[in-house]
């Protein structure tokens, strides 16, 4: 069966034509509620596809009734049914049962009331006692057949503790087209939701897994769709109040909840969005009141929430954890002295070994488990190769750029910065180039750049003045350049070899002056034990380079993750929620891709990336990021400055790879694209597989529902969330040119594959890397701190001192902490291609049967991305220290790690 799907790609602005049926299936037979306790010989059959029978001519328009007049004639049936919840109790043992008191109506698609809406059921009472954890209960619904086919139903909850619950379903007879042959089939209701005491949520509505679009929509329907949009948008609020636990309201809010000027002046933070000064996507509203400070240099300021409270989302949004408590950080003090110091931290001995194996990553080692990059060969982390290769296949694959002018220029205003232009010149790498000039490199594309220098310059003069005086014992003191990499491709083996490291700093006595810069490159003779790595001794090229991995460390955490995935996508998300019907079938297709965004990026505002907040003991916790991360309080105004050149659009991997000049061809048929590379780009090449199977999927779903581009512009609900991600969630850049104009379904299908691009596979790839590549701080450092002497003077310097110029002990368990994240994760998430609901997320066969494709189709991608690490002619997929990449593989594995990709942002 999966074989007869075939996949398509869109033409501009046209995808099929006629609604995708699963290779040519009949429509769903009709289906009858099971009664059993009726006796009838042979029930009323009915419509249970609320939204397909709307759609399909020969249904018979909704008959309005009053409910008076379901009287004497209707006949009440008893329909046994189970009921999926989940309970979070407290695990002290006092409270680990307790008495749970439903009320259940189901609602007719078919049959509305004198208001337009579904007459209602009668209520049904589940009493039942329940402990923590799952739950499946028996649930015996009352349904009226004169009410025709269920299309909702309406929850209350009586106990005095809220209930998540997860699915109703309720069993069926399908009836076959003579209406004699009857098998037993079930409707699912697929509520995913929290129901609280009815003083909190007087009900709770939930649809059937039917899904159509507004327009299509059952008239007895349609007055509930826009009840339940209207309650999650927040119509009728009149004033501004903090919002509470339970409250389901999605709205924007700017960032003006970082710093906190009621505990300290110097804790104050710009308020981002809003403004030219410091554009920036829109987050979650919360409610809370301003700050209180007078005086205070950004009188926007949101009060902050207690550490101990957790920050509001929309309650349906917390899902798997409950507040995340504050790290208690070692205080600063002390760097490490020797890398011996280092590798005890993971258990190894003073050479970087497990006393008894090499390898222990995802063995079911205890924690801590040992970063990637030195689990199986502890010292090749220093090799310019290794160095190198992480720029295709480590914790930042993104940033490399083929150079196609020569000498590199700076973009920063002339007239602010003076020249920043790099100082890099043709003696400086023609040396290492094996006799081919620099201009014919360029020409034949064999030159790339990993350019940090114009994000980093602006803020350097005031990074490398910190800490203040108030933070001076939560701050380690900060030297930092602005780093450009230029590397050399080997045409053999494709393999980079870094060419020169320019670090720059403002001019000590003007900025208007320029940059003053340092070019550094690799030693021209080498007296070591091994390819570069002598044993107690660093050379300065060395520290060039931990200088160059600071820079691309701080950008790979505030730009590529947490701004072009958690910032971004957090206006996607609440735009959905605010417009986009539970019923609607994009909704249904991105839900999963949108699981624990808001939670989790509410916490990283708490506790991550703000500035601080008081502790009940009256001391000062820092957020973890401004300790650990050398822009320190600047890091988010340099985010809200990578915004200002941030484009949707441009992160489709296609357009991406095209864009930084790693691959030639069309953007629209990625399975076409060349890679310069060639397919020894292990983050390009197995994109790209995960790209194109990421579409497909998508375009079969899309399909399904829009037989063409009328249908798409037609949309009202689809047009409204694209114009409020587009007007209001990235408002500040509401006028950039390369927005989708959403009017046809070639537009829709890109949309949507890059939001489950860079909800699931972008996100692992350049998240589940930092603790694998820079939770061994020597390979990435988060801060450096010393400058590098100058190569001319100095040639090679002490373990000691190396691990002295960069990140201290402390920050270095903090930055540990942090980025091991995900190794928590293992077990709990859902991964791409699954959901918890597979068998009831949607009544349409035709979109489960497409999913099921898409799942085939990732086994596929995990197979061929292990055939290619295990080619030993492919030298980046492992790399000198001899670790495979698979930070894009789809598919789970077992260990303490988090392998495999997930539905959505988690860390």
């Amino acid at each position: 069966m999966m074989q007869q799907l075939r996949r398509s790609q869109p033409s501009p602005c046209h995808l099929r034509g006629s609604r995708f049926t699963g290779a040519g299936l009949p429509a769903r037979p009709m289906l009858a509620l099971g009664a059993a306790a009726a006796r009838r010989s042979r029930p009323e059959t009915v419509q249970l596809s609320a939204c397909h029978a709307a759609a399909a001519s020969a249904q018979p328009r909704p008959r309005a009734v009053a409910d008076s007049a379901l009287g004497a004639s209707s006949t009440s049936v008893q329909v046994r049914g189970k009921l999926l919840l989940q309970n979070f109790f407290a695990d002290d043992g006092s409270d680990s049962q307790r008495q749970l008191r439903l009320s259940i109506q189901l609602v007719s698609a078919t049959v509305a009331g004198p208001d337009g809406r579904g007459v209602k059921a009668e209520a049904s009472v589940l009493d039942a006692v329940v402990g923590s954890g799952d739950t499946e209960l028996d649930v015996d619904l009352t349904w009226d057949e004169a009410l025709g086919a269920p299309g909702a139903v309406v929850v209350k909850n009586h106990s005095d503790f809220p209930v998540y619950l997860r699915l109703l379903s309720m069993p069926t007879r399908v009836l076959g087209a003579d209406d004699k042959a009857a098998t037993t089939a079930a409707v699912h209701f697929a509520c995913n939701g929290w129901v609280y005491p009815v003083d909190k949520h007087p009900y709770r509505l939930f649809f059937t897994n039917d899904a159509c679009v507004k327009e299509e929509t059952p008239s007895s329907l349609l007055k509930y769709r826009e009840d339940e949009l209207a309650v999650l948008r927040g119509d009728g609020e009149t004033a501004d109040r903090p919002f509470q636990p339970w409250d389901r309201v999605y709205d924007y809010a700017l960032y003006n909840d970082l710093g906190n000027p009621d505990l300290r002046r110097d804790l104050a933070r710009p308020v981002l969005g809003g403004s030219r000064e410091y554009p920036y996507p829109r987050r979650t509203k919360t409610g809370r009141p301003a700050a209180k400070t007078g005086p205070c240099p950004y009188p926007q300021s949101e009060s902050r929430a207690p550490l101990d409270e957790e920050i509001y989302v929309p309650c349906d949004e917390r899902v798997g954890f409950g507040s995340v408590p504050a790290p208690t950080l070692p205080p600063l003090g002390g760097h490490f002295s020797s890398l011996a110091d280092v590798y005890r931290l993971f258990g190894l001995d003073d050479v970087g070994r497990l006393p008894e194996a090499k390898g222990v990553i995802n063995s079911g080692a205890p924690f801590p488990v040992v970063p990637q990059v030195i689990s199986v060969n502890p010292t090749h982390w220093r090799k310019d190769e290794e160095f190198a290769r992480q720029m295709i296949a480590g914790a930042n694959p993104v940033c490399i750029k083929r150079v196609t002018k020569f000498p590199l220029t700076s973009e920063l205003d002339r007239g602010v910065f003076g020249d920043q232009d790099s100082k890099i010149t043709e003696d400086h790498v023609e040396k290492n180039m094996g006799g081919m000039t620099l201009q014919q490199a360029v020409e034949e594309g064999r030159l790339y750049v990993v350019d940090h220098h114009d994000w980093v310059m602006p803020y350097l003069k005031r990074i490398n003045e910190l800490p203040g005086e108030e933070e001076k014992a939560e701050v380690s003191q900060r030297k930092v350049y602005a780093a450009r990499t230029l590397l050399f491709l080997n045409r053999e083996d494709s393999t980079l070899k870094p060419l020169a490291i320019e670090l720059s700093s403002p001019h000590p006595e003007k900025e208007q002056l320029g940059a003053v810069s340092t070019v550094y490159t690799p030693p021209d003779s080498r007296d070591d034990d091994d390819d570069g790595i002598t044993a107690g001794r660093f050379s300065v090229w060395e520290l060039a380079k931990a200088h160059a991995a600071a820079n691309d460390t701080v950008e790979n955490n505030f730009v590529t993750h947490w701004l072009n995935t958690h910032a971004s996508m957090e206006p996607i998300v609440i735009a959905a929620n605010r417009q986009l019907s539970v019923l609607h079938p994009i909704h249904r297709l991105l839900k999963p891709h949108f699981r624990k965004t808001l939670h989790i990026n509410a916490v990283a505002r708490q506790i991550v990336v703000g500035s601080g907040d008081q502790r009940k003991d009256g001391s000062v916790f820092r957020g973890i990021h401004e300790v650990t991360y050398f822009p320190s309080r600047y890091n988010m105004e340099m985010s809200s400055m990578a915004y200002r050149a941030w484009n949707f659009t441009g992160l489709a991997l296609p357009n991406d790879l095209i864009n930084r000049g790693v691959a030639k061809g069309d953007a629209k048929k990625p399975e076409t694209l060349e890679l310069v590379i060639k397919d020894d780009y292990p983050y390009a090449a197995d994109g790209l597989e995960m790209w194109a199977a990421i579409k497909d999927w998508v375009a079969d779903y899309c399909a399904i529902y829009y037989g063409d581009d009328g249908a798409v512009a037609r949309d009202s609900e689809l047009q409204g969330w694209w114009s409020e991600v587009r007007n209001v969630g990235h408002g500040d850049l509401s006028d950039a040119p390369w927005w989708p104009a959403m009017d046809c379904l070639a537009d829709l299908v890109e949309t949507c594959t890059t939001i489950v691009w860079l909800g699931s596979a972008y996100h692992a790839a350049i998240s589940f890397g930092q603790y694998d590549y820079q939770g061994f701080i020597p390979n990435g450092p988060s801060l450096t701190t010393r400058p590098v002497p100058d190569p001319e003077v100095t040639v090679t310097v002490a373990e000691s001192d190396f691990l002295e110029s960069v990140t201290p002990v402390a920050e270095a368990l903090g930055f540990m902490s942090i980025s091991s994240g995900p190794l928590g994760l293992v077990g709990t998430e859902v991964y791409l291609g699954q959901r918890p609901d597979t068998e009831q997320w949607t009544s349409e066969r035709s979109a489960a049967e497409a999913l099921a494709v898409f799942r085939a189709r990732l086994e596929e991608v995990a197979g061929n991305i292990e055939r290619r690490n295990a080619d030993p002619a492919l030298k980046n997929r492992t790399g000198p220290v001899e670790v495979p990449y698979t930070l894009l593989k789809p598919t789970a594995q077992p260990g303490p790690v988090l392998r495999g990709i997930p539905n959505s942002i988690t860390v």
